[in-house]
């Protein structure tokens, strides 16, 4: 068989597949992607044909895509170790596709293929929505990007930069790159490892609808202040915040503001206190256990104003008991469970007064997720710390970091139950915790994520007593997609 022969069999073999219909299982389509992709590098494929094939993989890749991400909207971290091989697999594939183009581009430069009109304008385009998606799936699966994927963006950026025509009004085809560009590089302002899952891809559509209205610019701001981030094409790094690490003295930096982002999420929330908002703030069944409007207001603090980090980080090493899940740290504190059945054990890398980075070591890893709670302790003698999960990183099957905030020394398990509606709502297990003068001024509740529905609710503790009082709610402090917690005192006059 010739050699002329046996390039057209593989090119006839991958756009057969790429021209059939998808199989239904996920892992299967993941592993024919990646085998595709392999194929179409066989030496002696033309540019032409290569072209045609890219074009065809855009397409399917960012369908599976798509069918994945709203899989693991419901999943837990860590994920199950061929789980996470076939994420890596088909991010591995992503990013791939969107090298293709690169080389689709390169390729016509070098007259290798007929240049079409605004091609480095649709290819570039196509190339950073398929890098987003990179982007998307591998964060969700608690892992790290690939270590090029920045500054394959910047340099399709500037490809498609090479037809831009400012004469055009804005949301015009040619800006269409730009847009891709702008919410590619909005995705880490929502600290995607703070968010779980179903969080990180309501946050990532939300950011398909008003990513255009960002700023971009190749000149250095008057000032710094406010949500301006810097992207160094050299350091192939992500956008850093100018309020975390302060941008080099050289040219040749790009700059990005997420104000116009904060100010259209003000917008949003505000039509939706007014009660003109429609659904778009409302929770729904295909991101569980989101809700949107606590989530906004996350997304705009941290557009508005990245946070900084402010207290030093001390190196430590010694191991510590974990309890995962509000429902087990209930239990355990309430007596009804024994802590052997449900802890794990992780050792302290890091520590600040107000938070601590472990690295599990052993036991039970599942159930946790950004937004999550969590106690821990050193010895059995001492008080349990309760946690809520800040960020998580799972690079490698086994393998788990987490970020934690301390909320508290010590907690009280209670039942609470809302009124509402002329009718009391069922009791759910919570947590009472004491004040903390550094971080409240009251008494707080930490109780499931949906739990508050009004400002007065009954607590009930029996744990050396029955104790029964009508609590007024002061403060709604947290809501994550887990939990909440609420500053209340108790009411002196109950209803």
């Amino acid at each position: 068989m010739s050699v002329t022969s046996t390039r057209n069999d593989v090119v006839g073999d991958v756009i057969d597949w790429l021209t059939s219909q998808p199989t239904p299982d996920l892992d299967a389509e993941s592993r024919a992607l990646a085998a595709k992709l392999a194929a179409l590098a066989t030496p002696g494929v033309t540019s032409a044909q290569f072209h045609r094939c890219i074009e065809l993989f855009y397409s399917r890749a960012l369908q599976l895509s798509g069918e994945v991400r709203r899989e693991l909207r419901t999943e837990k971290l860590p994920l199950e170790t061929d789980r996470l091989q076939s994420v890596r697999l088909l991010a591995d594939s992503l990013f791939r596709v969107a090298v293709g183009f690169v080389r689709v581009l390169s390729d016509a430069r070098q007259g290798a293929i007929r240049s079409q009109r605004r091609l480095n304008e649709t290819a570039s385009a196509r190339a950073l929505r398929i890098l987003t998606e990179h982007f998307l799936v591998i964060n969700l699966a608690g892992t790290e990007p690939a270590p090029e994927m920045w500054a394959t963006a910047y340099q399709l950026y500037l490809l498609s930069r090479m037809e831009a025509d400012p004469s055009l009004p804005p949301g015009s085809p040619a800006e269409t790159a730009l847009f891709a560009y702008k919410r590619l590089l909005a995705l880490p302002t929502v600290a995607p490892r703070s968010l779980s899952p179903a969080e990180l891809d309501w946050a990532a559509e939300y950011l398909t609808r008003i990513s255009g209205q960002a700023h971009v610019q190749a000149e250095k701001p008057q000032s710094l202040e406010g949500g301006w981030y810097w992207i160094d094409p050299d350091e192939g790094a992500e956008p850093q915040a100018c309020s975390r690490r302060e941008p080099p003295s050289r040219n040749g930096l790009l700059f990005f503001s997420t104000q116009p982002l904060a100010r259209r999420a003000a917008e949003a929330l505000a039509r939706h206190e007014g009660g003109r908002g429609g659904p778009e703030l409302e929770p729904s069944e295909l991101y569980p256990g989101v809700q949107p409007v606590s989530l906004l207001q996350r997304l705009r603090q941290r557009w508005s104003a990245p946070a900084k980090r402010e207290q030093p980080r001390r190196r430590q090493e010694y191991e510590v008991d974990v309890c995962v899940g509000l429902q087990a740290i209930w239990e355990v504190l309430r007596g009804r469970r024994d802590p052997a059945e449900v802890m794990s054990h992780w050792k302290v890398q890091n520590e600040s007064p107000g938070g601590i980075a472990i690295l599990h070591v052993s036991g039970l890893t599942g159930g946790i997720m950004a937004g999550s709670v969590l106690c821990l302790r050193a010895s059995p003698g001492e008080a349990w710390s309760l946690c809520l999960v800040r960020w998580m990183r799972t690079d490698k099957p086994g393998h788990v970091e987490l970020g934690l905030q301390i909320v508290s020394k010590g907690a009280i398990p209670v039942q609470v139950g809302f009124r509402g509606n002329d009718r009391q709502n069922p009791m759910v297990d919570a947590l009472v915790l004491p004040v903390l003068p550094a971080l409240r001024k009251h008494q707080a509740v930490l109780a499931p994520s949906g739990t508050y529905t009004s400002r007065r609710f009954l607590l009930i503790s029996d744990v050396d007593r029955l104790y029964v009082a009508q609590g007024r709610l002061l403060s709604l402090d947290m809501q994550t997609s887990s939990v909440e917690l609420f500053q209340f005192e108790i009411d002196p006059y109950p209803i």
